[in-house]
């Protein structure tokens, strides 16, 4: 089944539930509770502004991904928050996503595009490598090593 992207508030009830899953997953992968920082994870109102959106893919009525697309600067955007279920992992859901955010980043004017990753989400790290981001950052804070990932679009 093909999913099906759709623009819904960043703090509506599909949004919170994959948010709450995927902090579940992050904090297994890490062992530790990484908390719901804004520097990392933004806040829902950020997908709400000029060169923002928020999509949640749906597979029938089970939203299965999401993804979140803020402006910071004005000719730069910062994927947050994006996150496939275990369940819709494999079939190209993730790189969707991906796409159509960075269409969305350059229809608003950006002319680069960042995220963030961590070392325990491979997956998502060798996604975005693939898909031709670069490590322009690596911090660190404590055992955590996060990446800083930028793409001219």
């Amino acid at each position: 089944m093909t999913a099906e992207l759709r623009d819904e508030p960043a703090d509506g009830p599909a949004a919170q539930a994959l948010w709450a899953e995927y902090m579940a997953l992050v904090a297994e992968r890490l062992e530790v509770p990484v908390g719901e920082r804004e520097d990392i994870f933004a806040t829902p109102d950020a997908f709400a502004g000029p060169g923002s959106a928020w999509l949640v893919a749906y597979e029938g009525d089970r939203a299965v991904g999401c993804g979140g697309l803020r402006q910071l600067a004005p000719e730069v955007g910062e994927i947050k928050r994006m996150f496939v279920t275990a369940s819709a992992r494999g079939q190209g859901l993730g790189r969707r996503l991906l796409t159509t955010l960075e269409a969305r980043s350059a229809a608003a004017g950006h002319h680069r595009i960042r995220l963030i990753t961590t070392d325990v989400l491979r997956e998502a790290r060798a996604l975005y490598e693939d898909a031709g981001y670069r490590i322009i950052e690596t911090p660190r804070e404590g055992d955590r090593q996060d990446y800083v990932l930028e793409k001219e679009l």
